[in-house]
């Protein structure tokens, strides 16, 4: 393990302004990779190799300067870290002066060393947890390796389980912010999170759990309106894809829905529910909108559309839904609509004429029905 060139030039810029001298860095080569001396930077300092060698701090006064090359009167300390040096910082000047602040320099080292060293180890961990919950819904994991995974980076996922994919107004902004959302998005979602390609944010949560709450919990740390699509409950890890696939399509829909995304973070209640879309809620729609395009979408909805244009007080329409229902029982649909048995009659023969759907033959009332869940 070597000090990065980055944090050497951290050690400068965090201590040029405490310390009235000028200030080196050297990595285990003893070469000056930073310094307050701009003219040091890339020489040879044998006063830091003889640090790295002897793994013990060096002062070095006028006269020994003959001996070091590269080397100037001050002291010479190692940045030590788990053990080991892992480069030298010094400070040039005279040695009675500058010894007393070379506790003070390594200290500010070391201890920049470790913030950075965990601040690196917290992101990797970040990454090895998206790239988890990534495989998780994609479907790359089997029960056993999940279950392994989960384990090895400390995720707590109960079963039932499903995913919600969130797509912000303002996408670009929040991919820009990812680094400081991740954060509160930990916390908030208990890690199980990842950032899609398309600019919006997948999370996994416990069936159990207050969906509203959770979806209200992330609304506040991306600050911003979004749509959301809420995927199938599953009850294994291995069918989390399913959930996810599931999760985009509701999403999918509900953009569909509306132009654009509307609602503002002040009614957060009224917007989370208006602009949070269930696949269960939506489900016959979802899967036939999904399968039906072009030419199929226009036969499946082509009856439903000219009912449409012929029923201007929905009376027809709403004939039709309550006859499906009910079952096809004509008593139970009459009664529900609170009409006479003939006046159901009369309003089905006249869907029949408008649509050319013969109520009493399943197959083509069916296909009429398709039109209205697609359509309507």
């Amino acid at each position: 393990m070597e000090i990065e060139d980055i944090i050497a030039e951290k050690i400068i810029a965090r201590t040029k302004g405490l310390i009235p001298y000028d200030i080196n860095v050297m990595n285990k080569q003893g070469i000056v990779v930073a310094s307050t001396d701009a003219s040091r930077v890339g020489r040879e300092h044998q006063g830091a190799r003889w640090v790295i060698e002897h793994q013990e701090s060096v002062t070095v006064d006028l006269a020994d300067t003959r001996f070091l090359a590269g080397a100037k009167p001050g002291v010479n300390l190692p940045i030590e870290y788990q053990g080991n040096c892992i480069g030298v910082v010094g400070i040039t000047g005279d040695p009675e002066r500058v010894c007393e602040l070379g506790a003070l320099l390594k200290m500010t080292a070391e201890l920049l060393v470790e913030q950075s060293r965990e601040k690196d180890a917290a992101l990797q961990l970040r990454i090895e947890k998206e790239n988890c919950v990534k495989q998780l819904l994609q479907g790359q994991l089997d029960e056993t390796q999940a279950c392994a995974q989960l384990k090895k980076l400390q995720l707590s996922l109960r079963l039932p389980a499903l995913c919600v994919t969130i797509k912000p107004a303002h996408p670009a902004r929040m991919m820009q912010q990812k680094l400081d959302l991740t954060p509160a998005l930990e916390l908030a979602l208990n890690g199980l999170f990842c950032f899609n390609s398309d600019a919006s944010l997948s999370f996994i949560l416990d069936g159990n759990v207050n969906i509203t709450a959770k979806i209200a919990e992330a609304a506040r740390v991306l600050d911003q309106p979004f749509k959301t699509g809420i995927g199938a409950t599953v009850t294994a890890y291995s069918t989390l894809a399913l959930s996810q696939a599931t999760a985009s399509a509701a999403l999918q829909f509900g953009l569909a829905e509306s132009d654009s995304v509307n609602g503002a973070l002040s009614d957060a209640s009224a917007a989370l529910v208006s602009n949070s879309y269930y696949y269960d809620n939506h489900k016959e729609k979802i899967i036939i909108s999904s399968i039906a395009k072009g030419w199929h979408l226009s036969e499946l909805t082509k009856e439903y559309r000219a009912l449409c244009a012929q029923d201007a007080n929905g009376a027809l329409r709403l004939t039709l839904q309550t006859l499906m229902s009910s079952s096809i029982d004509m008593s139970s649909c009459a009664q529900q609509l609170n009409i006479h048995r003939n006046t159901l009659r009369n309003r089905l023969e006249k869907i029949q004429d408008i649509t050319g759907v013969d109520y009493k033959k399943l197959d083509q009332l069916f296909r009429l029905y398709l039109g209205k869940i697609i359509l309507d």
